[in-house]
């Protein structure tokens, strides 16, 4: 029962964590920075690169948030199973008995 109530928890925060990332009309792989101005950031990040548009933003599991002056930073996140969990192989479905959450577009894990 307890393991049951731990896993749920885990379930739900993660649920959380990733719906409060999302953005409008993006996927997985798009992040925002909000900040006091107008909900966007006034610099990319120091490991960011700052590009014209979104639609030069990387793509599988990166970040892509706009600039208050219109042009959008980019950059590698490598996302990892949370603990209490191990990545699945790519291309290996959740085994029976498992329960599986999709982490981003390349990644997803099996609660142990």
């Amino acid at each position: 029962m307890r393991s049951t109530v731990c896993r749920s928890l885990i379930v739900i925060a993660l649920a959380t964590l990733l719906s409060a990332c999302a953005s409008p009309g993006g996927g997985l792989n798009k992040s925002s920075r909000p900040s006091g101005n107008g909900g966007h950031a006034n610099a990319c990040k120091s490991t960011d690169t700052q590009v014209d548009n979104s639609s030069q933003c990387l793509q599988d599991d990166a970040a892509c948030y706009e600039l208050n002056n219109g042009k959008w930073c980019t950059g590698e996140r490598g996302n990892v199973c949370p603990a209490g969990s191990t990545a699945l192989p790519a291309g290996i479905p959740c085994a029976p008995g498992k329960r599986c959450i999709r982490i981003g577009e390349s990644l997803e894990c099996a609660i142990n």
